[in-house]
């Protein structure tokens, strides 16, 4: 038996013929791991998924190209192993790209292509191919305009010219969109009522004449915006109040504004109702000519004023008192069948007090002074009356005494 076992080895046909045989083998093994999903229980193993939005790469020299009318997404059909299947699904390590390496200018049919995906499955991409523009990139400067709702602002109020920074934006894009642009705006966005100045970022938009936004890049992609807003105004008179008492001996001689008008602003109805500015100047810690500024108070529905402050300059004159003698009270009211004669004073006169700048009481003497008592309804007997004074009001001044004693007398 060894030996014919020996004589088969050494024969190279049978050596031959078995390895054949093995191969076959072999080739039949293979064949049946890859055909076992036919069989029941691998065909219920087979599944098919739609990959959704899967991002779309893009290969092209995007230095000096711009690439138009490719997706940013596409839907991936797989087809195989549920377990392959799921896992291209959840981790989605694969990439769909078109290949533009070589495309020309002008419009093409382009492929989708995909990558790093199991050669086990059956793959589809939805859509299979696009129509891609390819153009010239070309960057231009152009100026920003402004747009907003007017309609936003107060009643009364104006909008002046804006100030854009930048004025101008970088546009990058294809030389046939570059050419397509009209309009490059800068949309402020509003909703509150406008009555006053505001700054703000705004969005650039890119449009074609018929205010179709095109696919450009701008640089930089926002602006800083400040609208300028004036509100209605008015111009009215300055009127000075003087308020409180200078120290004693000081009298103020006069206040002079620096300005005699103001310019007001506001809601057109709060201005209607204004038709002076009162200044109020507190002349009671003077003690000699002073300049003042006095910031002026904005009632309700003014907002602003110009200037806000006055100055003001108070003009001072020094007080000394003197004293008027003898000023003659007369009586008033006596009927004609009583005399009246003074027991106190007997003489019938009265001193007086008075206090001004020495320029003004030179010409004050007891003629500036009307000093009388009522002896309405009086009879006879003593009598105690309270003298009624008129005086200048450009002093201040004082009766010695306010009262008479008087005595009435029928008339023999």
């Amino acid at each position: 038996m060894d030996k014919f076992l020996n004589k088969l080895m050494e024969s190279k046909w049978f050596v031959r013929g078995l390895a054949l045989v093995l191969a076959l083998l072999l080739y039949i093994t293979a064949y049946i791991d890859q055909m076992g999903p036919a069989s029941g229980a691998a065909r219920d193993n087979t599944t098919t998924e739609t990959i959704e939005d899967v991002p779309v790469v893009l290969y092209y020299d995007e230095e000096n190209f711009v690439v138009t009318g490719a997706p940013q997404t596409v839907d991936v059909i797989v087809e195989g192993n549920s377990s392959l299947v799921k896992s291209a699904k959840n981790l989605r390590d694969f990439t769909v790209y078109l290949d533009l390496t070589k495309a020309e200018i002008g419009t093409q049919r382009v492929k989708f292509q995909i990558r790093d995906i199991s050669d086990k499955l059956t793959v589809s991409i939805k859509p299979e191919a696009v129509n891609v523009n390819v153009q010239e990139k070309v960057t231009k400067e152009f100026t920003v305009d402004i747009q907003f709702n007017k309609a936003l602002l107060e009643d009364g109020y104006q909008a002046e010219e804006p100030v854009i920074k930048p004025k101008k934006v970088k546009i990058t894009g294809g030389k046939d969109v570059i050419d397509q642009i009209n309009y490059v705006k800068a949309i402020v966005e509003r909703n509150e009522v406008i009555d006053r100045t505001f700054t703000q970022k705004a969005s650039v938009s890119v449009l074609d004449q018929n205010l179709n936004k095109l696919n450009v890049q701008v640089e930089p992609a926002e602006v800083e915006v400040t609208i300028p807003v004036k509100s209605p105004q008015k111009t009215v008179p300055v009127v000075i109040k003087q308020q409180g008492t200078p120290k004693e001996g000081v009298s103020i001689k006069n206040i002079e504004p620096a300005v005699r008008e103001v310019v007001l602003y506001g809601r057109q109805s709060a201005l209607d109702k204004i038709s002076s500015i009162e200044i109020p100047v507190n002349v009671a810690n003077i003690s000699g000519d002073q300049e003042l500024t006095i910031p002026i108070t904005l009632g309700n529905g003014i907002t602003a004023v110009t200037p806000e402050a006055i100055n003001v300059k108070v003009t001072t004159e020094t007080k000394e008192t003197r004293t008027i003698k003898n000023v003659p009270v007369n009586y008033t009211g006596l009927s004609n069948q009583y005399a009246l004669d003074f027991l106190d004073p007997d003489n019938g006169q009265v001193d007086i007090d008075v206090t001004g700048t020495p320029e003004v009481l030179q010409n004050i003497n007891a003629a500036s002074f009307n000093l009388t008592v009522n002896a309405e309804g009086l009879t006879e007997g003593e009598h105690e009356l309270k003298i009624q004074a008129e005086g200048p009001d450009t002093i201040d001044w004082k009766l010695k005494r306010t009262t008479v004693k008087v005595k009435i007398t029928a008339e023999g």
